[in-house]
């Protein structure tokens, strides 16, 4: 390396990588810089008025008829803004046991804390004519905005926090290793404790003679999925929750055969998670991508032989 810093050409210019074009350098001469310009303002512009668009559509977009999926199968729906699916359900009397929210975080500044908690105090309407059980997760200083703001015909069931250890940070202070859920229950909603008894205390709880309930902790200890951590289960989605998180709060609301909710799928790792419970799951998402991945992670195709 020559003397003084990185070699000529070293590095890797923006917005190049994996998930990026290749960057192209094209000179333009002086005399058609101002026009060169306009145009690429122009097409900035265009870009953007489409993508308003697109997102109002998605916002606006509505399901005419909503089938259940059979217990031990999930469907997906969408691209379909959160809001609108979960009131498309309440419209159609779709009756579930639980919900599982994830919107987008937002930043943890002020203005993203603000934001989030608008966006959610919506969602958790919506979600509360749907099921009496509604998991929301989030960044805990968002998520805190929130208490004493949720609807009234919801209580705070428990503050659930997933706990991991390998996280990368360049922190000068604390390393931040948790996410925030919110465990929110309508009077009607039903629990199963039970459901994470052995085979001995199920015996005891019977006889009515089990001292103490062997309930989950609120601290879901479990690590990121990255390197080759359950490198099986990864699909490359950024932030994919582990499918271990997720199933103790399945297991404590739904029973074999119910119907679980999930507006924000992502990759449908609760859809998984259902499905392996023996319940049924309906699937959405604003994101073609996220979608994308959840119907190939939720429907492999046929191998063939």
């Amino acid at each position: 390396m020559p003397k003084g810093g990185k070699r000529e050409g070293a590095g890797r210019p923006s917005g190049t990588g994996r998930y990026a074009e290749s960057a192209r350098s094209i000179r333009v001469p002086h005399s058609l810089l101002g026009p060169v310009s306009e145009m690429l303002a122009e097409h900035l512009r265009s870009v953007a008025a489409e993508r308003r668009v697109s997102e109002k559509q998605v916002r606006t977009k509505s399901v005419s008829s909503i089938v259940v999926p059979p217990p031990g199968t999930a469907s997906v729906i969408g691209p379909i803004d959160a809001t609108a699916m979960l009131c498309a359900l309440a419209d159609q009397k779709v009756k579930a046991a639980a919900v599982v929210l994830d919107p987008m975080y937002r930043g943890k500044q002020e203005a993203g804390r603000a934001a989030y908690l608008s966006e959610t105090v919506t969602l958790l309407e919506a979600a509360a004519r749907v099921a009496p059980n509604i998991f929301l997760w989030g960044f805990p200083e968002s998520v805190a905005r929130l208490v004493d703001h949720w609807p009234s015909n919801l209580k705070l069931e428990a503050w659930l926090t997933w706990f991991f250890k390998n996280v990368s940070s360049r922190s000068k202070s604390w390393r931040p290793s948790q996410q925030a859920c919110l465990h929110l229950r309508r009077r009607d909603g039903k629990l199963y404790p039970e459901h994470f008894y052995s085979e001995r205390h199920r015996a005891l709880a019977k006889d009515n003679k089990l001292e103490f309930k062997m309930t989950p902790y609120s601290v879901i200890e479990q690590p990121l999925l990255s390197g080759f951590i359950r490198k099986s289960e990864q699909t490359g989605f950024r932030m994919q929750k582990p499918e271990a998180v997720i199933d103790p709060l399945l297991r404590m609301t739904t029973r074999p055969g119910d119907l679980v909710i999930d507006p924000t799928c992502g990759s449908g790792t609760t859809g998984s998670v259902a499905i392996k419970l023996g319940c049924a799951a309906i699937l959405s998402d604003r994101s073609g991508y996220a979608l994308r991945i959840a119907r190939r992670r939720l429907n492999p195709p046929a191998s063939k032989g």
